[in-house]
């Protein structure tokens, strides 16, 4: 008994600290108190070392690995203070938004539209095939506004369907369609850091980079219908065996699987639980309070030059409950508050808080270390003046090394400087674009990406699990695909 109160105890401190830490450091991006800079980042090392210690799994392997490594180099180097403070700083913004985002979902699921979100999804994505092209539609477009914001956004009104019950469906939807807009969208990191590395027009590299995410969005939904078209064919197998069985003598009832009577019980059954209809002015309501949240973000973070991280975890903070208000369901709000957020999404944040920290940190060292111009020349040396081999190249040290938890921005920013795209036969926007499909394919594999962590703690899988072992698939058709499309692209000049 007394283990567990203190347990219970300082899962409350943990909270305390976790959401203390997030109000103060979004209070300090608006007044820039130098003082309280400093009181933030111990507050971030203290939650850091809380999460650590009661962070489970895979999740805690990797965030240890990562964080011992980060913290060799940077001792081999003699590397002074203020670059160990901008390590742990490095991923600051994604762990506070990741701290605040959960309040995003309480408006959705405690606003009175869960009836006529079931209704929605099972209308329009009544087939896996369609659930998926429906939510990693939604992951691509609201990411290419909000960022990795969109993941969890996408996941509180996706999951109201009977398909989010299958976590792999929804987590591959959720990952796969959300990194289709880093290859084109300007508001992504991935296009900002490509961009300021190869000096490209965004204009002219639009066309071609909306293409690429077209494709990579088009072979992940015609894996999901292929492995559908695979199963039914499985099961109309089994049933034609069955009913041979049946006929030859067998125990082949009514009721069984793949039997008539079970076909007719199973239809019985969804047309009793079949949801309720589609309320207009319900899904009208949860469009305003997105489209709203949406618009509000993205004109703070142009507007006041913020990054869209931080306006992201400031929404969340003050839009889910001034909307509550508005619509009359405030008490709602304070029990998901304290009852849903506070005792246990607020714990459950510790497995992304030390993976984000780690990856900051690693991505960190590693840049201070400059042991990225090294691969860089290894690699023009190994793939000589073939493009196609040097195209191939890139985008295989992103995928392996993302494969292993090294976030691919490390290899991005590694790569970018250290290549001049004329010497090696290509055009800058033929770089841009390698480089932007090699983020987005890495980013969807490595299990210390945001995009990852997010799904994996939504989904209750590992990193590992949703990272490389869902994704790995997909992303060789993908890559095999794009190859292909950027060769015929730079053979007809337009790349």
């Amino acid at each position: 008994m007394t283990s567990a109160r203190a347990q219970s105890t300082m899962q409350v401190v943990r909270s305390v600290l976790t959401v203390g830490f997030g109000v103060s450091y979004l209070v300090n991006v608006v007044l820039e108190i130098p003082a309280l800079d400093g009181f933030n980042l111990v507050l971030m090392v203290v939650v850091l070392g809380l999460s650590l210690f009661a962070s489970t799994g895979s999740s805690r392997t990797i965030g240890v690995v990562l964080i011992a490594v980060s913290a060799g180099l940077l001792l081999c180097l003699q590397a002074p203070l203020e670059v160990w403070e901008e390590a742990l700083r490095q991923n600051a913004d994604l762990v506070v938004m990741f701290i605040m985002i959960p309040l995003i979902g309480i408006p959705v699921q405690h606003g009175g539209y869960s009836g006529s979100l079931r209704a929605m999804f099972a209308r329009y994505a009544g087939t896996e095939g369609r659930y998926y092209a429906l939510v990693s539609g939604m992951a691509a477009v609201v990411g290419s506004l909000i960022s990795i914001a969109a993941v969890p956004l996408t996941y509180e009104v996706s999951r109201e369907s009977p398909h989010g019950a299958n976590k792999r469906l929804l987590g591959t939807a959720l990952t796969r369609g959300f990194v289709t807009c880093m290859i084109w969208a300007p508001t992504s990191a991935t296009i900002a850091l490509v961009v300021s590395l190869t000096g490209i027009d965004w204009v002219g590299f639009f066309p071609c980079a909306i293409a690429s995410a077209v494709i990579a969005e088009t072979v992940g939904i015609a894996m999901v219908a292929v492995a559908g078209m695979k199963a039914k064919r499985a099961g109309a197998v089994g049933a034609r065996v069955l009913a041979d069985e049946g006929a030859s003598g067998g125990s082949g009832m009514p009721g069984e699987l793949g039997a008539p009577g079970a076909l007719a019980s199973e239809g019985a059954s969804a047309d009793a639980s079949a949801p309720a209809a589609v309320s207009p002015s319900k899904v009208a309501g949860l469009g305003v309070f997105a489209l709203v949240l949406i618009g509000f973000i993205a004109a703070v973070s142009q507007l006041n030059g913020l990054s869209v991280i931080v306006v992201v975890a400031m929404a969340s903070l003050v839009w889910p409950f001034v909307w509550m208000l508005l619509i009359g369901r405030l008490p709602a709000y304070a029990r998901a508050f304290k009852d849903e957020y506070f005792k246990t999404k607020l714990p459950n944040a510790k497995n992304q808080i030390v993976l984000f920290v780690a990856a900051g940190m690693l991505a960190q060292s590693i840049g201070y270390a400059d042991v990225g111009t090294l691969i860089a020349q290894q690699l023009l040396l190994a793939t000589g003046q073939s493009v196609l081999l040097l195209t191939v190249g890139i985008i295989a040290v992103a995928l392996a090394t993302s494969a292993v938890g090294i976030h691919p921005i490390v290899v991005v920013a590694v790569i970018g400087g250290a290549i001049n795209p004329v010497e090696c036969g290509m055009t800058p926007m033929y770089l841009a674009l390698v480089l932007s499909i090699s983020w987005a394919l890495g980013n969807v594999i490595c299990p210390a990406s945001a995009n990852v962590i997010a799904v994996s703690d939504m989904v209750g899988r590992s990193p590992l699990e949703v990272g490389p072992k869902w994704n790995a698939g997909y992303v060789a058709v993908t890559v095999a695909v794009l190859v292909v499309f950027l060769t015929v692209a730079r053979a007809q000049a337009l790349l």
